[in-house]
């Protein structure tokens, strides 16, 4: 499928969530993402670009959760949940119908977007049995802007010991009273995979810190010992920080 900018990419893709065929599970465990990048110099424009289209979702009332993210290196995540690919024609109508609304209300997304924007696609798959939460676990809210991404580039061949590994943390993680928790997607079609993604939010930089300090000041030698388990099975890792946009996201629960 040919795109022509983050618009018509969310609206191609929105309807899987609305249109899906089976009983949706108690959290979203597929996600669409549209990784987005900007130079910087193109910032100001993009954004009262990309606001005026976020006006027209919300004056359309589109009832598709969107969760919108800024990293800190000039990019934006959109993210969003379904759960099959079910009914794909009927997906493409949808767009079209859209598209034609946004339009007859003077916003052409193909002159608006031009030069300002390149575009990715990733599907990634929320792993319940490697995630962990700690009991106020609130999920992706207002309250918890500030985002970590680890990407964890596996060698080939690795997975079933990267998930051992991984679970040695999360036993870790029950023994102590720290309030320290995760979400761990795989990417399941994308680039550069294997790969899997931890995320971690927090208030901001600074209690994310305040936490990762507490951890090693009183558990540096089990933490050494549980990320050595980890390396043998990386080829690379890269981090991202950044912030959710609780403004140009939609239908989220708060």
């Amino acid at each position: 499928m040919k795109t022509t900018g983050i618009i018509i990419c969310l609206f191609l893709f929105m309807g899987i969530v609305s249109l899906q065929a089976q009983e949706a599970p108690a959290m979203p465990e597929n996600f669409l993402v549209f990784e987005e990048f900007v130079q910087p110099a193109d910032l100001p424009s993009f954004n009262k670009m990309q606001q005026e289209a976020i006006d027209l979702w919300k004056k359309f009332e589109f009832e598709v959760p969107v969760y919108t993210y800024r990293t800190d290196v000039s990019s934006f995540y959109w993210v969003v949940p379904f759960e099959n690919f079910a009914a794909l024609d009927q997906v493409f109508a949808k767009a079209g119908e859209l598209g034609e609304k946004m339009k007859d209300d003077g916003f052409d997304s193909n002159k608006k977007i031009r030069d300002l924007s390149t575009t990715r696609e990733t599907i990634i798959h929320w792993n319940k049995d490697l995630s962990y939460h700690t009991d106020d676990y609130a999920g992706q809210t207002r309250d918890n802007r500030y985002c970590e991404w680890t990407f964890f580039y596996l060698k080939a061949g690795h997975d079933k010991e990267m998930a051992e590994a991984v679970k040695k943390y999360i036993e870790f993680s029950k023994s102590t009273d720290a309030n320290w928790g995760w979400d761990l997607y795989t990417v399941t079609l994308g680039y550069d995979s294997p790969c899997w993604i931890v995320m971690d939010r927090a208030e901001n930089p600074l209690s994310m810190r305040k936490l990762e300090a507490s951890l090693q000041e009183n558990y540096s030698e089990k933490l050494s010992e549980l990320w050595g388990n980890i390396q043998p099975h990386l080829r690379k890792t890269e981090v991202v920080t950044g912030w959710f946009l609780p403004d140009w996201s939609l239908n989220f629960e708060q």
